[in-house]
């Protein structure tokens, strides 16, 4: 028999629990009672599936689809997503598992293939990157600062809005922010059993899985904890911060840049511990120091050219 869908998603972006989601609870496929969760709490592990709930990932290379002709659903990221997504890829996505909490961070060779690491960083810091290096702590910080400050450029951005030109006649959209939120999740999954037809059977089993599932997503308690760090900063609270991760210190270091004039956040493996330790180092930043911020893609509203200097060289 042929495929009912083909779910279609980036690494990281939870495909594999939305295939196996699907084809557990529509009552057009065998029963299927053993969970997919891994050791590294993913849900990766392999089980008997019906192959009738097809995933795959896009093409880096045109053409980006598989079976044109066929239904297919799009997982899709939009900019509010890049934090999370950025904090759970390197330990979830392919059981890569990278250690991004000591100082010096290593990449193994399909994490380094999977995310076209190298021309990035050989075109930022003239590096070619391999399994053996030891990359900083702080040169990470400031490549994912990069993308948080010009998401456009962020690879889940770019790769997508490639993706979109050439998406097959027959697809609908399911947001991974949805994977986040069970009221959410539900109701989108709502629309895929009703648009398709699938004949899902939502009962308390499926409310118990999607729950492992959230639950096993190690970071989902501090989800909100960078919006947090910054209202307080706006209203010049304190706040303890020393246990952030470096996607988060990246997150508040792209925040700070775009809203506080010509500085730029130190590369150095030590991060600011407190709202006060930050507040107090950006009153009393030098004023000899001060210069346009080089990776701010606007200032003022108009395009920043240090920034467009530097992207041309």
């Amino acid at each position: 028999m042929g495929n009912i869908v083909n779910i279609v998603f980036q690494g990281g972006t939870h495909g594999n629990f939305l295939r196996y989601f699907l084809d557990r609870f529509s009552s057009l496929t065998p029963e299927i009672l053993e969970e997919p969760f891994t050791k590294n709490s993913t849900a990766h592990k392999t089980i008997q599936y019906s192959e009738r709930f097809n995933r795959y990932h896009p093409d880096i290379d045109s053409p980006h689809f598989q079976n044109l002709d066929q239904q297919h659903i799009l997982i899709t990221v939009d900019n509010n997503d890049l934090l999370f997504l950025q904090r759970i890829i390197h330990k979830r996505a392919g059981d890569f598992n990278v250690d991004l909490t000591k100082d010096t961070i290593k990449f193994p060779s399909r994490y380094i293939e999977k995310y076209n690491v190298n021309p990035r960083f050989y075109e930022l810091y003239n590096k070619v990157i391999n399994e053996t290096i030891e990359i900083p702590k702080y040169i990470f910080r400031d490549f994912l600062k990069l993308c948080f400050l010009n998401p456009d450029k962020d690879g889940f951005i770019d790769k997508q809005n490639r993706y979109l030109k050439e998406l097959p006649k027959k697809t609908l959209f399911f947001p991974v922010s949805a994977f986040w939120d069970k009221n959410k999740f539900f109701k989108e999954i709502d629309i895929l059993n009703n648009k398709l037809n699938l004949k899902l059977i939502l009962d308390e089993k499926s409310e118990d899985i999607f729950l492992i599932f959230q639950n096993n997503i190690k970071q989902f308690l501090t989800k909100n904890r960078c919006n947090e760090i910054i209202d307080c900063l706006k209203n010049r609270k304190d706040y303890n911060f020393s246990d952030i991760d470096v996607v988060e210190q990246a997150y508040i270091s792209a925040w700070v840049e775009q809203n506080y004039r010509f500085i730029t956040i130190p590369n150095t493996n030590y991060f600011f511990q407190n709202n006060k330790e930050m507040l107090d180092w950006i009153e009393w930043y030098p004023q000899h120091y001060k210069a346009m911020n080089p990776n701010l893609p606007t200032f003022n509203g108009i395009p920043n050219p240090f920034y467009l200097h530097r992207i041309k060289k």
